[in-house]
C-alpha cells in the first residue's frame, strides 16, 4: 500500500518535524517529501504551522500505520487532552491511501485544507 501523511507542527516545529520523519523513515519505504509550507494556524490563535506531506509505502494495515504514527505523535510530547483546535508539538494523519492506481481512503482534509492540498499536489 501506498500511504501519503499530512505532518503539521507548530510547537519547536523544526525539530519535531525533523524528529517525524527520522521515525517515518523507519517504517515506510520509498518515501518522497512535498517541500515545507507556512500556513496559519486554523480554528484558534496561534503560532504559525510547519506543513508537509510525505508518501511511502507500507505493509501495514491502515489502523497498524495509524497506531504507529500516534505512537510517534505521543513520543514529541503530543497533549491528547488539549482541544482539536490548538497548538500542537505534532500531527500526523493518513490522508490517502493508495492500493495500486485504486483510492482505498481519501481524508476530507484533503480537500478542506490547504495546508494538505498543496503540498499532497507536489508529490501525488
Amino acid at each position: 500500500m501506498k500511504y501519503f501523511l499530512s505532518i503539521g507542527s507548530n510547537v519547536n516545529p523544526k525539530e519535531n518535524i525533523d524528529f517525524a520523519l527520522d521515525e517515518l523513515k523507519l517504517i515506510l519505504d520509498s518515501t518522497i517529501s512535498s517541500s515545507i509550507h507556512q500556513t496559519p494556524s486554523v480554528g484558534f490563535k496561534g503560532d504559525d504551522f510547519l506543513n508537509l506531506v510525505i508518501s511511502g509505502e507500507s505493509e501495514s494495515s491502515f489502523d497498524e500505520l495509524n497506531k504507529r504514527l500516534k505512537d510517534i505523535e505521543d513520543r514529541s510530547g503530543r497533549d491528547r487532552n488539549k482541544p482539536k483546535f490548538s497548538s500542537r508539538c505534532l500531527d500526523i494523519d493518513i490522508v490517502l491511501q493508495l492500493d495500486g492506481d485504486q483510492i482505498v481512503f481519501e481524508s476530507e482534509e484533503v480537500s478542506k485544507y490547504s495546508f494538505v492540498s498543496l503540498p499532497l499536489k507536489e508529490i501525488i
